[in-house]
């Protein structure tokens, strides 16, 4: 075997394409851990009294599901995964900036994966929120909560470098040879890097301040000894509001890309204006982190300041969606294409989790839902499912130009129904249970909602298996071995193509994706079985 290209090869790899796919493997490994406990917490709600999973076990599932999900599944894919892949490809540049430190925060996800398996063992279940006093030494003395804090700092810190690294990479390139009419994902990444770089060490301080009460003796969140247990709320949110648009920004800036690709734009709905309306959702999404907070005691000046902010993100959003409906209505795209199924998915999911939001907005509402099944209903529509599609997306889009083989279009039609029948089956009736006033995280319920939660369960085992389905197309894609033919006079793969000099890799790159997506030829290519 060649040194180059073995084990130490990809230990040692500073490479761009290699280090994106160490973290698109990490996050797809993650993800279905994340999702084997989201699947024991739906088998747990199957029995309305009897508790098959044991209630510190169904506390802990609580705790690590969202905690994985977040900082082990979408953020390693939608933004160590992808970003790495796209920004030195569409800025037409050989590797980012700093290659090192590209590959050091991509390791530093390893030491955070062991601390989170010790964490697991060691137990301690306290929700993902880490809210004192209940994550306090008097109420959860397991050491598996300090690990689980550790490797939270650490994911961090890979998440900090990361960001570094992406602000110089697009920097450079903004002020260089690329003008500013670069692809919306370009700064769709660049917004997502200043949020984290802006908010992480703000969660860095208040779980090193939680770790300093649990283990030195400290009280800053102690009201005994004179602390704030809703200081750590502010701070938590503070980066926990902005954490649900760093996860949802990379789809955004994926969704303008394809629909600007798709369809024709205006002058009203095209580039800027989804540019300026992701800029405008980021300075206001970073101002309303206290809507999360009605119920602990805010004075009425405060609290219609932060649910009138929180209604008016409203209008920026509803700007993307309808330049996206825009574009896609003059588009001239096959109604049997899977990326506009997907498309479509994430405009109906998004916006309907949208609308829920606004309610929740309202803080005399927020009171009476806060801490409720319309809460777990609104932000699984808006942030995981949301992101989910845009993964989703991406991989539909891109895996042909990253590996040169195409998928079968019919698995994917199959897998589209599949899954938005499976998310609206377990979500959807989540807004009648908390109408109904039943607490989230709680492990019992009244018997007589047991046939819906049970529809619930059956839903999240569709979306379990759609999960599944995809992974299986993708590996169908490489075993089958579809060839993209004719589109540069031999069957060399886009990966190898890729790998020439940057002044002839840009031009090369822009053309690729001009053919493979422009829907005159994309769509002339699919064979009768769904390849190309």
């Amino acid at each position: 075997m060649n040194f180059a290209n073995g084990v130490l090869g990809w230990l040692f790899t500073l490479d761009h394409k290699r280090i994106g796919t160490l973290y698109t493997l990490i996050g797809i490994w993650s993800g279905f851990v994340g999702l084997s406990f989201s699947l024991m917490i739906r088998i747990n709600f199957l029995e309305p009294y009897y508790n098959v999973i044991s209630t510190d076990c169904y506390n802990f599932l609580i705790t690590n599901h969202g905690i994985i999900m977040i900082f082990f599944f979408i953020m390693p894919v939608l933004i160590g995964g992808f970003g790495n892949y796209l920004i030195p490809l569409l800025c037409g540049l050989s590797d980012l900036n700093l290659p090192r430190l590209n590959a050091l925060s991509a390791w530093l996800l390893l030491p955070s994966m062991v601390f989170l398996v010790i964490s697991m063992c060691l137990g301690g279940g306290i929700g993902w929120t880490f809210y004192p006093p209940l994550s306090s030494v008097m109420f959860s003395g397991s050491k598996g909560v300090d690990f689980l804090m550790f490797s939270l700092h650490l994911a961090g810190v890979s998440s900090v470098f990361g960001s570094i690294n992406f602000i110089c990479t697009l920097y450079s390139a903004f002020t260089g040879s690329l003008s500013s009419r670069g692809s919306i994902i370009l700064w769709s990444y660049l917004f997502t890097s200043i949020l984290l770089l802006v908010t992480l060490p703000v969660l860095a301080a208040a779980i090193t301040m939680l770790l300093f009460d649990r283990n030195f003796g400290s009280a800053f969140f102690d009201p005994l000894g004179g602390g704030d247990p809703v200081l750590f709320q502010h701070m938590f949110w503070f980066f926990g509001h902005p954490e649900v648009y760093v996860l949802i920004l990379p789809g955004f800036g994926t969704i303008s890309h394809v629909c600007l690709n798709l369809g024709c734009a205006s002058d009203a709905f095209g580039f800027y204006g989804l540019l300026f309306a992701m800029f405008a959702i980021v300075c206001l999404g970073s101002l309303v982190w206290a809507h999360h907070m009605f119920t602990v005691g805010l004075d009425v000046k405060t609290a219609v300041f932060f649910s009138s902010v929180t209604m008016v993100i409203g209008v920026p959003t509803g700007i993307k969606v309808f330049t996206w409906l825009y574009m896609l209505m003059n588009s001239g795209v096959s109604k049997s294409d899977p990326v506009l199924w997907w498309v479509c998915s994430f405009i109906i999911l998004f916006t309907f989790g949208g609308v829920t939001g606004v309610i929740l907005s309202a803080c005399v509402l927020d009171n009476v839902l806060h801490d409720s099944w319309f809460v777990v209903a609104h932000f699984h529509y808006v942030m995981s499912l949301g992101s989910y599609v845009s993964v989703i997306i991406m991989f539909i889009w891109w895996w042909p130009i990253v590996t040169g083989v195409s998928l079968n279009k019919y698995m994917l039609q199959c897998q589209c129904i599949v899954s938005n029948v499976g998310f609206n089956l377990c979500f959807f009736p989540m807004h009648y249970f908390g109408l109904c006033g039943l607490p989230r995280r709680v492990c019992v319920y009244e018997c007589s909602f047991n046939w819906i939660n049970s529809l619930c369960s059956v839903g999240s085992f569709i979306s379990a298996f759609s999960g599944c389905f995809f992974i299986f197309i993708l590996w169908d894609s490489l075993a089958s071995n579809n060839k993209i033919l004719g589109l540069y006079g031999s069957s060399s793969t886009l990966t190898n193509l890729l790998n020439f000099p940057v002044g002839y890799h840009n031009n090369f790159f822009t053309y690729t994706e001009t053919v493979i997506h422009s829907y005159g030829e994309y769509h002339m290519n699919w064979n009768e079985d769904g390849s190309w």
